[in-house]
């Protein structure tokens, strides 16, 4: 049965068929935990075991897990946007406080060095890039922009208009 996860991936279509039967599986596997006494019991619950394990296979084969930060290279940090460079700096921190001392001199410590060089290329990336709060504009804003417009005798001033749209870029 795990041998064959390339045939049973092609029984499903797409990872959230998958997760569905997944579902289905822990929830017979969960029943039968509760009939120890049946005399097939042993037999059933590695069946079903063998089976779960398999849609986990073919769920990872549908999606594939996301690269650790440990391992980012420069053009991975390059496709990273504000959010996801934050949750990379703060990951790679923590991976560095938990490595620092397997070794008794930090300098012979590779893993903690690689982790160094990640964390500039982090911070680096983290420089040229903006969060979203300084790119877009809230719907409240224009709103308010709008309110303030009509509160205004009928004939405002073109160049008042364009300065309070340039505050809002």
């Amino acid at each position: 049965m795990l041998k064959n996860i390339s045939a049973l991936a092609e029984k499903f279509t797409n990872a959230e068929e998958v997760r569905k039967e997944l579902k289905r599986v822990q929830s017979i596997k969960c029943r039968l935990k509760k009939q120890k006494a049946r005399e097939d019991y042993e037999a059933r619950m590695k069946e079903v075991l063998e089976y779960e394990q398999a849609l986990k296979e073919v769920r990872d084969y549908f999606e594939p897990k996301k690269k650790p930060v440990t391992q980012f290279t420069w053009d991975d940090i390059q496709q990273l946007d504000y959010e996801e460079t934050m949750k990379a700096i703060k990951s790679i921190q923590s991976k560095k406080c938990n490595v620092q001392f397997l070794t008794e001199r930090i300098e012979d410590n590779v893993e903690y060095q690689k982790a160094c060089e990640i964390e500039q290329m982090l911070l680096e990336h983290k420089k040229n890039i903006k969060p979203v709060e300084d790119t877009v504009v809230r719907k409240s804003e224009i709103k308010n922009l709008i309110e303030h417009l009509e509160g205004l005798e009928p004939k405002v001033d073109r160049d008042y208009v364009i300065d309070l749209l340039r505050k809002l870029m």
